[in-house]
This record gives structure tokens, sequence and C-alpha cells, in this order.
């Protein structure tokens, strides 16, 4: 189904980046080629690329347009929670579109758009006294963090994983397994939801200011 981003209107890179977006969100990121794109826009193939220098800037793009949805703009507060701030948009905007987490898979993220998060995070650990390397080793953690969270931890904890995970405790060997065996309830709960997300990221952040926060 075309995009109705663009059709019958004329185009730009923001209605091109819009349309990229709507389609790995639809179908996957293995969907985008320019060709593909352009029927979708309901133009020719060599018209994109007025807008996209190929499907490396495509895929620039496709960020570029889930940063416009989601970044809501430079958070405020201690350097704690300017870093929890960012990590709660980045995370948003990885549910919104798991295509993101595919892509980060195959490619370094680092069009502007995508480092904006990325400035505010250490502006706000080089304001509280951090050094460069301590910031950028500090935003790094949180960065991993929460796109192995958007990539493992689901939203929801669906009741049929949640059933998988107790009845594979349940099925273990007790004298083997005398912890996990018992825990089947436990381990499930943390498959998901926000709670987990949230104890996670009050970790990181913990740890970064026992670990790497300056003397004094």
């Amino acid at each position: 189904m075309p995009s109705t981003v663009a059709r019958g209107n004329r185009l730009s890179r923001e209605r091109v980046c819009e349309a990229a977006l709507e389609l790995v969100d639809r179908e996957g990121l293995d969907a985008l080629s320019m060709r593909r794109l352009a029927r979708e826009l309901d133009v020719a193939a060599m018209t994109l690329y007025g807008y996209v220098a190929g499907k490396e800037d495509l895929l620039d793009a496709v960020v570029e347009a889930a940063a416009g949805r989601h970044w809501e703009g430079p958070a405020a507060g201690t350097w704690q929670e300017v870093l929890k701030g960012v990590a709660r948009e980045l995370h948003r905007g990885l549910l919104a579109h798991p295509a993101l987490i595919q892509l980060r898979f195959r490619r370094p993220i680092v069009s502007p758009p995508a480092m904006r998060g990325t400035e505010v995070a250490m502006r706000a650990l080089v304001d509280a006294g951090f050094d460069l390397d301590a910031a950028a080793r500090a935003f790094r953690v949180v960065f991993l963090y929460v796109f192995g969270s958007a990539a493992f931890n689901l939203p929801e904890v669906p009741d049929q994983a949640g059933r998988a995970v107790r009845a594979a405790a349940i099925s273990l060997p007790p004298d083997e397994y005398p912890t996990v065996s018992r825990a089947g309830a436990e381990m499930a709960a943390t498959l998901g939801g926000e709670a987990q997300f949230e104890l996670g990221l009050d970790a990181v952040v913990a740890g970064i200011e026992q670990r790497l926060r300056p003397s004094g």
C-alpha cells in the first residue's frame, strides 16, 4: 500500500524519511530499498536520489525520522536525572520502531539526529565534572543497557512467555538447580515491563556514580 506521507504531494527529504520509517515499521528493515520506497511514494526510483544519496543515506533517513518523532528536547536536572531522561527517550523510540535495533546490529547509528541524546547526556556529565573519557564510557554503558533492554526485554510480559519460563524452572531437578527451580514466577516477572527497565536503569546510573564520578 503506498505511503500516505507523500502520495499526491511534493517530495522533500522529510517526507522521504517518514515514508521510509513507515515502511520499516510495517514490514521490517529488509523491505527497505530505493526501488521499494519509490513504489511507496508513487515516484520513479531515480527521483529519490534528489533527496537521499543511496541506501546508506536512506538508512540514516530512517533514524532521522524516528529521532524527530521521539526526541522531546534536553532534559533538566542533575546529571543522573538527565542521563535517565535521555535513556527513557531512547528506549521509547526503540520500542516504537524495533527496526532501529536491527539497524544498529548491522551498522553504527551516528547521523546528527541520532546524536542528540548523546550530546545532552555527555554535556550533563562533563558539566558535573566528568572528563570526556569518563563521560563517553558512562554514556556507552547506558546506551548498551537501553539497546539490550529494548531487544530482549518485552514491553509487557505475554502470558505464554511467562508460562514457558515458569514451566522450565519447575522442570529442573531441584538437587542441581535448587534456586532456579523454585524461582519460576519471579524470573517470569523479569521478562519485561517498565518496572524492570527502571530497576536496571537505576542500577546502571548508580554504578556509574560509584565507579566513574569525579572525586570531590
